[in-house]
């Protein structure tokens, strides 16, 4: 490590910072990546709910027209 240190100039420090920034953005995608799972079902969750409401909706209202 130290015969990399004097060839480049630059400190443990610098090499510390871009080993975490590595391991933080690899993270970051791996959570990115996790959410679109969880993403997919919330919208898919939505929809079936909405449906449900507009055909619940249909029922009541054609129930009325035949009283």
């Amino acid at each position: 490590m130290k015969d990399k240190l004097e060839k480049t100039g630059h400190k443990k420090l610098y090499y510390d910072l871009k080993m975490f920034f590595t391991v933080f953005l690899f993270a970051v995608a791996i959570l990115a990546l996790a959410a679109i799972p969880v993403g997919v079902t919330y919208k898919l969750a939505e929809a079936q709910a909405e449906a449900e409401q507009s055909s619940t909706s249909q029922v009541v209202s054609s129930s009325a027209e035949q009283a």
